[in-house]
C-alpha cells in the first residue's frame, strides 16, 4: 500500500503551459490521411484563439519597433534638412531685402498719385510694388464682444455649428421611460433622425503580464500599438 501511494505521488507531475510547437502542425506518415485544410487565419477551438492572441502580441510589439525606428529616422531627417535649410533660408532672406532695400531707393520707382508703385520687368523677373490689403484687428476678444452685442455686426462673425454627441448619448442614457423626464425631448430627437443606437461589440485584451511570463522579452513597455480592441 505504501509503495502504490510512493508510486502514484512520483506520477503526478506539475502542470505545465502548453509548448509553443503544440500548436505546430503535425507530420503526417505514408498512407496516414493529410488533415483537412483550413481557411487561412481561420480559428476552431479556444487553443487557437490563445494561439492568435500570443501572435497578436508578437505583432503589436514588431509594430512598435517599427514605429519607434520611423520615429527616430524622421527625427534624424528633420534635424538634418534644418541644418541644411537654415543658412539657405538666411541666404534667401538676405537677397530679398537687399532687393527691397534697393528699390525703395531707386528714382524709377517712385510713387504714383501718391499711392501705388509701379514695377519692372527684368529679364528674370519682376520687381516693384502692389497694394497689399489686410484687415487689422487690434483686440480680437474686444471686437468680439462689441459686434456680438450689435446686430448688424453678427454678420461678420463666424459661427461652426455641429452636434454634440456626447451630450446626445448622455441625455438619452439618462431619460429612461416613455413617460419620465425628457421623454418630450427624446420623442423630438427620434423624428430628427437621432436615436441611441445598442449593439454588442466583439472586444480583445492582451494580458501582458501573463504574455510576459510566457515570453520575458514581451514588455507591454514596447508597444506603442494597439493592444486592444
Amino acid at each position: 500500500m505504501q509503495a502504490l501511494s510512493s508510486r502514484s505521488r512520483a506520477s503526478r507531475k506539475p502542470v505545465l503551459p502548453v509548448p509553443w510547437n503544440h500548436f505546430q502542425p503535425r507530420a503526417t506518415h505514408p498512407g496516414q490521411s493529410k488533415p483537412r485544410a483550413r481557411a487561412s487565419g481561420a480559428v476552431s477551438c479556444w487553443l487557437e484563439v490563445e494561439k492568435s492572441l500570443l501572435q497578436l502580441a508578437q505583432l503589436t510589439l514588431q509594430l512598435g519597433t517599427l514605429e519607434r525606428a520611423g520615429a527616430e529616422a524622421r527625427a534624424r531627417l528633420e534635424s538634418e534638412i534644418s541644418a541644411r535649410r537654415a543658412p539657405l533660408e538666411s541666404q534667401r532672406v538676405r537677397l530679398e531685402r537687399a532687393i527691397e532695400k534697393f528699390c525703395r531707393r531707386h528714382d524709377e520707382l517712385a510713387r504714383i498719385d501718391g499711392h501705388a508703385r509701379k514695377s519692372r520687368t527684368l529679364r528674370f523677373g519682376r520687381v516693384g510694388y502692389r497694394t497689399a490689403r489686410a484687415v487689422s484687428i487690434q483686440d480680437e476678444a474686444r471686437a468680439l464682444r462689441a459686434l456680438a452685442n450689435w446686430r448688424p455686426g453678427q454678420q461678420f462673425l463666424r459661427v461652426r455649428t455641429e452636434l454634440d454627441r456626447d451630450s446626445l448619448r448622455q441625455f438619452f442614457l439618462q431619460a429612461v421611460g416613455k413617460n419620465g423626464p425628457g421623454a418630450r425631448v427624446r420623442r423630438r430627437l427620434q423624428r430628427a433622425g437621432v436615436r441611441l443606437q445598442q449593439r454588442e461589440k466583439w472586444f480583445y485584451e492582451l494580458n501582458w503580464e501573463a504574455l510576459k511570463r510566457w515570453e520575458p522579452s514581451m514588455d507591454a513597455r514596447q508597444a506603442t500599438g494597439r493592444g486592444s480592441r
